[in-house]
């Protein structure tokens, strides 16, 4: 039951793919981009628009719920069922819920509120949206529930012989623990401009189970791990199986090479690219210029064009999800390591090691703590990226400067990871009365000098940051 429900995330992942990323300023559309993908990258997403359902979101509120409700009435046994264990599932869900949940109010502001679990169409309840705060409200609970009862990462039951007991890659990597928990309060709690809260969080993330990052950096995206099960580098990913036809279309969206089924939907944008290798497109290397990020450019977040990949002077393509190892920027041609055609399994991580250091910063520094910012933001890039570029922020840099150096950090490292906008959301949020322009400024990057005056006036209300509900959604539920 508990595993059905995470199955449901699969689906989720390209909705959380384009609406996390597509208005925002790192990526841009390639020129096989549909017409539900160009009103995201336009801001002119219509009621009728796919990716306004979210129908894959309640899909996995209802499975969630059904754990919830239904879990308490399998018998406990000491040996196979114990009560831990049924509180331990009944918290998974309760963070599942939460985590479906809070994409749904980044994404539409208020929806509807549904608690209870659904097995008989005829009973779905058509109910008018609830607020935001009331929703966030009621996740701030489930996260504090289901703290106290998943798994802290470190699993010590020798003499058993039951999967789901010992140290695997399902309970480390694919199913909630506190861990992930705690990221997610991080994340909720800044959201909500709860900035010791969210501190709170991060320091009950780091005393819950796991170690430090290591290994190599592409590893995490590429689908066979070098490193060990307590590693804190990987910490929830959503798997997929070309065998198993289990695949994301990611693939499809990000590869110019039509022969691998690529439709070059949506390309790194000249802002993304430029902030990893600054003089692109004639070089991507520039030993003088610190800004050049060896580690997590070229031929890691991002590549040339199919079908070598490695020529730097031709249309960059997103490359987590297409390769099965650096590419080397060059001139000459070179057979590149590349997914087999239509093989679109690569890993969607929802939550890594550093991009919780990034939240963890991101608290610190609004708390005043800007020192203690500063080290958390190192401790991402000297796990394996060049050291912070000297004088580029300090404690004495005003709390926006280093704002914005956190904000061009997660950039660099989870890029196309469905978070870009979000990100964008949420520090916009920390600035009142400056945010919507902090948010237009970014945006106007990205589109054309002809749309400035029209992003200027629809992104200056915030309300104009929320998706329209889907016109069908409205006609089955009137109270909308």
């Amino acid at each position: 039951m508990l595993r059905g429900a995470y199955q449901a995330m699969q689906p989720i992942v390209e909705y959380k793919f384009i609406q996390g990323e597509l208005r925002a300023d790192w990526v841009k559309p390639g020129p096989g981009a549909d017409g539900d993908m160009l009103e995201f990258f336009n801001h002119t997403v219509s009621p009728n628009n796919r990716y306004t359902n979210w129908k894959v979101y309640y899909d996995l509120i209802n499975r969630a719920n059904y754990v919830i409700d239904n879990v308490g009435r399998v018998p406990l046994d000491a040996n196979f069922f114990s009560e831990y264990e049924r509180n331990m599932y009944i918290g998974e869900a309760r963070f599942l819920r939460s985590w479906a949940y809070f994409n749904l109010i980044m994404n539409f502001d208020s929806v509807p509120l549904i608690l209870k679990s659904v097995d008989d169409i005829s009973k779905v309840p058509y109910i008018s949206a609830t607020g935001q705060e009331i929703i966030l409200d009621s996740i701030e609970a489930d996260l504090n529930k289901a703290y106290e009862t998943t798994s802290n990462g470190i699993i010590n039951v020798p003499n058993t012989f039951d999967i789901g007991k010992r140290p695997s890659e399902e309970t480390y990597r694919l199913r909630a623990t506190r861990r992930t928990v705690c990221a997610l309060q991080a994340e909720v709690y800044l959201w909500r401009n709860k900035y010791t809260e969210a501190v709170t969080a991060c320091n009950n993330y780091s005393t819950s189970g796991g170690g430090a990052p290591g290994g190599v950096w592409f590893n995490q995206f590429w689908g066979i791990s070098n490193q060990n099960l307590f590693d804190g580098g990987i910490m929830w990913f959503i798997p997929f199986d070309y065998l198993g036809r289990q695949v994301h279309p990611l693939m499809a969206f990000t590869s110019n090479d039509p022969a691998s089924g690529g439709r070059y939907m949506i390309a790194p944008s000249d802002t993304a690219v430029k902030t990893f290798n600054p003089k692109w497109p004639t070089t991507v290397t520039n030993p003088i210029n610190t800004a050049t990020d060896d580690t997590r450019g070229f031929g890691r977040s991002y590549a040339g064009s199919a079908p070598y990949y490695n020529r730097v002077n031709s249309d960059p393509v997103i490359w987590k999800y297409l390769g099965l190892g650096t590419v080397t920027p060059g001139v000459a041609n070179v057979t590149p390591n590349v997914r087999k055609p239509y093989q679109s399994d690569a890993r969607f991580h929802i939550y890594r090691f550093s991009d919780v250091q990034l939240l963890w910063a991101e608290a610190l520094n609004r708390t005043g703590d800007k020192t203690g910012a500063i080290q958390r933001i190192n401790s991402v890039r000297s796990s394996g990226t060049t050291p912070m570029p000297n004088a580029t922020v300090t404690a004495t840099s005003s709390t926006e400067q280093i704002e914005d150096y956190i904000l061009r950090e997660r950039g660099l490292e989870i890029a196309w990871e469905g978070d870009r906008w979000y990100d964008l959301m949420r520090m916009a949020r920390h600035r009142g009365a400056q945010g919507p322009q902090f948010l237009i400024d970014r945006v106007k990057k990205r589109i054309p000098v002809s749309e400035h005056a029209r992003i200027q006036t629809l992104l200056s209300n915030p309300k104009n940051w929320y998706l329209p509900y889907n016109a069908e959604e409205k006609r089955l539920n009137p109270n909308l």
